[in-house]
């Protein structure tokens, strides 16, 4: 008889290996939008809770949104709403586990980048229309053009991160280089949120690679994401004398 340890390694792999050959791609037929989605480490069958660590492991957006509500400036406010919801739809494709809730947690995070890159023109001066519209333009284009790259070098190197993480990485990147040349207070909380994101990236990737020795590293995806998401928030709502940004 095989010890639990041994066992549930080799179902994991079982379940890795099956995973690997697996995609679930976003059908317009609403009778799929219900079907069960098996792409992380941590779940073994379809029940609510085959995925604790990476379900409770979401508390990290509502943390990072509430400390940033307790700024009570209208842009924190707003930022605050969406990263906890990015933290609610999160839990629900992480215990629901289907295509729809999958479609709604790309959903909150697209709309928090939208948003994020609205706004972030505004953190550097009195911006008009065309600059805001052009700092979501930038973003696209990044995202974009990141999703193209990665779609090219795929094949030979499968652990690359999807072009829309990659694609807002680099968007933070000009946007953070915007406010050092500005001399903007933002400059340092965008900073650490330049540097952390990388490792919330890898820890997504190394989800399956750890699978048999950690249980996954998709829950650690969540903790870092959640720290990226409040300093470059916070960094988004600082005036320049430092305080809050009241809109």
């Amino acid at each position: 008889m095989l010890h639990p340890r041994r066992e549930l390694s080799i179902i994991r792999k079982v379940c890795h290996d099956r995973k690997k050959n697996r995609s679930f791609p976003y059908h317009h037929n609403m009778s799929t939008w219900f079907n069960s989605v098996d792409i992380y480490c941590e779940r073994l069958d379809a029940s609510f809770w085959a995925e604790p660590m990476n379900a409770i492991s979401n508390l990290s957006f509502i943390v990072a949104g509430l400390l940033l509500w307790r700024q009570r400036s209208p842009r924190s406010t707003l930022m605050a709403i969406l990263i906890i919801l990015i933290g609610f739809c999160s839990f629900s494709f992480h215990t629901f586990a289907n295509r729809l809730t999958g479609l709604l947690d790309v959903l909150a995070i697209a709309m928090y980048l939208l948003v994020f890159a609205f706004l972030i023109p505004m953190q550097w001066s009195r911006s008009s229309i065309l600059i805001q519209l052009g700092s979501v333009l930038l973003l696209i284009i990044s995202i974009v053009f990141s999703q193209l790259l990665i779609g090219y070098l795929k094949p030979p190197f499968p652990w690359l991160p999807p072009g829309i993480y990659l694609g807002a990485w680099f968007a933070l990147f000009i946007y953070t280089l915007s406010s050092q040349f500005l001399n903007k207070p933002a400059a340092r909380y965008l900073w650490l949120a330049v540097i952390v994101f990388p490792f919330s990236l890898l820890s997504r990737q190394l989800d399956m690679p750890f699978c048999d020795f950690i249980g996954g590293a998709h829950w650690l995806w969540h903790l870092l994401n959640g720290l990226t998401l409040y300093l470059s928030s916070y960094g988004l709502c600082l005036k320049q004398d430092s305080k809050y940004e009241q809109f």
